[in-house]
């Protein structure tokens, strides 16, 4: 295997535990409010908490991700990746532009959608990374010619 497609392997699973961390951002700052007290004291101060999660999501998703993203589809590209392969790793990166647009958008039902494409990423990574994976092992001939 070439140095690309292992590091696309290895790309692939970094960008998974990428958009683990995104999950795990925004699920803390929705249930930081969630658990707020009913009284104005404390929903003030459970938003503000808040704040530094989505903050960290925002960020997280607007550099580290789409570097990431993109990384990978350069890595697709120079791994002389089947076309499908190539243009399924960049598919990636626009449905991340997508997540903006959902993100941005004024709509809640609209933004809404943000989640679900989430789960689309994720499948789709996975899918692609598990699939291409570089890291297996040799097959070893069994005794009588069998493989």
């Amino acid at each position: 295997m070439s140095f690309f497609r292992k590091a696309y392997s290895v790309v692939g699973v970094l960008l998974l535990a990428e958009y683990l961390a995104q999950v795990f951002l925004i699920a803390t700052a929705l249930f930081t409010i969630e658990h707020a007290g009913d009284n104005a004291t404390s929903v003030y101060s459970a938003f503000k908490r808040a704040d530094a999660f989505s903050s960290a999501h925002v960020l997280s998703g607007d550099v580290i991700v789409n570097l990431t993203t993109i990384v990978m589809i350069g890595l697709a590209i120079a791994s002389a990746f089947p076309r499908r392969t190539v243009l399924l790793t960049l598919l990636l990166w626009f449905l991340l532009f997508a997540q903006f647009a959902l993100a941005s958008a004024g709509n809640a039902l609209v933004a809404g959608v943000h989640g679900l494409n989430a789960l689309v990423m994720i499948g789709l990574a996975g899918w692609l990374t598990a699939s291409n994976w570089a890291f297996r092992w040799p097959r070893v001939a069994e005794p009588g010619g069998r493989s």
